[in-house]
């Protein structure tokens, strides 16, 4: 006898159990519902857009295994290329690997989608920009996107204490 091939239903059934462990918060029970929908359809895609990679590239990276994080956001991006949350994850996770980079790319890339659509703050954007300049040493880039920041929220404890610190490293008296 033929196995029948899961209905559209089934698949989206699982996938929302899936997302319902996830909420729990329910690992196992997310990992185990979101692989079976991938084992049903590698490309499968939600109709608002959400795919099983992101959230277990979500998972991978809450549990520190940033990795395979990174590679899960990855296959999340083959699906959707400008899926602003996949972005910020594998961004994140890049910036927490050393791979600055990359990183700055991915924030890039959100700062790139119309505010309109955009869900991140511009601000948060503009200070992981920042922050990843600052760790590849790279102080005046850090000063610059620093300032875009503190100038999106002036009393900002974090995007001040940046560009006060970029200021001080490349020797920029308080302007």
């Amino acid at each position: 006898m033929i196995a029948k091939p899961p209905s559209a239903e089934n698949i989206a059934e699982l996938f929302e159990e899936g997302r319902r462990c996830f909420r729990k918060p329910d690992g196992l029970g997310a990992v185990r519902a979101l692989e079976r929908v991938i084992d049903m359809d590698p490309a499968y895609r939600h109709p608002d857009g959400d795919n099983p990679y992101f959230y277990l590239g979500k998972i991978n990276e809450v549990e520190s295994r940033y990795k395979d994080a990174i590679a899960l956001y990855t296959q999340a991006l083959a699906i959707d290329p400008s899926d602003e949350e996949s972005l910020i994850g594998r961004g994140s996770c890049l910036s927490v690997t050393g791979h600055q980079d990359r990183a700055i790319a991915d924030f890039k890339k959100v700062l790139a989608i119309p505010s309109r659509h955009r869900r991140a703050p511009v601000q948060h954007l503009l200070y992981a920009i920042a922050e990843n300049y600052r760790q590849k040493h790279d102080y005046a880039s850090a000063l610059h996107w620093g300032k875009q920041a503190l100038d999106k929220e002036p009393n900002n404890f974090r995007h001040q204490e940046l560009v006060k610190d970029m200021q001080a490293r490349l020797m920029i008296k308080d302007e």
